[in-house]
C-alpha cells in the first residue's frame, strides 16, 4: 500500500512539476499619459483647436459688429438729442434698446453654440483616445495606463504620452478643415432648445 501511495504522489508530482516549473508571472507594465498634451500636440487636437477657434472668432465678430451698431445708435442720440422731436427721440430708444436686447441673445446663442461644439469635438477626440489607448495597450502589453491627473506621483520613464501621440496620429490622421467642420453636427436651433435655468 505505501509503494502504491508513493507511486502516486511521484506521479501527481511528475504532472504538476511543468506547471510549477513555469516562469513567475511578467511583472505588471504602467504606463502613464497627459491628456492635455496629447490634445494639444496630435494632428486631430491641433485641427479641433483650429477648428473651435475658428468658430469663435466667427461668433465673436458677428457680436462685436453688432455692438458697435448698438455703439453708434446711442452716439447718434446723444449728439442729436437737442434738436430731435419727442417721437422721434423715444423711437431711437426703442431700436436702442431692441438691439440691446439681440445683443444679448447673441450672445446666449454663441455661448451655447461654443458649448456645443466644444463638447461634440472632445467627445469625438475622447473616443479616438480611448481606441488608441486600447490599440497601444494591447501592442506593447501594458498592464495598466493611467490618466496623470489622476495620480499624485510617477517616475518620469512610465511616461508614455510621446509614445501615444505616434500612435494616436498614426490611427487617426487629420481631415482637412472642411472635412472635421462636416463632421460636426449642427447646434440645435434656439426655438427648439428651451433655455436652461
Amino acid at each position: 500500500m505505501l509503494r502504491r501511495t508513493t507511486s502516486l504522489a511521484l506521479g501527481l508530482l511528475l504532472l504538476a512539476g511543468p506547471a510549477m516549473a513555469q516562469a513567475p508571472a511578467e511583472p505588471m507594465r504602467i504606463g502613464v499619459f497627459d491628456p492635455e498634451t496629447i490634445w494639444r500636440l496630435t494632428e486631430v487636437g491641433k485641427r479641433y483647436n483650429q477648428d473651435l477657434s475658428e468658430v469663435r472668432d466667427r461668433l465673436q465678430g458677428s457680436i462685436d459688429k453688432k455692438q458697435e451698431d448698438l455703439e453708434a445708435l446711442r452716439s447718434r442720440l446723444r449728439q442729436q438729442q437737442a434738436t430731435l422731436a419727442d417721437d422721434k427721440i423715444q423711437q431711437m430708444q426703442k431700436e436702442i434698446l431692441d438691439r440691446k436686447t439681440e445683443l444679448e441673445r447673441m450672445n446666449e446663442d454663441a455661448s451655447k453654440e461654443m458649448k456645443f461644439q466644444l463638447g461634440d469635438v472632445q467627445t469625438r477626440f475622447q473616443d479616438m483616445l480611448i481606441a488608441t489607448l486600447d490599440a497601444f495597450g494591447k501592442e506593447k502589453s501594458f498592464t495598466v495606463i493611467l490618466n496623470k491627473g489622476v495620480i499624485d506621483y510617477y517616475a518620469p520613464s512610465v511616461d508614455v504620452t510621446q509614445d501615444l501621440i505616434a500612435k494616436f496620429n498614426q490611427m487617426h490622421p487629420a481631415p482637412p478643415a472642411s472635412a472635421t467642420k462636416a463632421q460636426g453636427r449642427k447646434a440645435p436651433d434656439r426655438a427648439r432648445e428651451p433655455p436652461k435655468n
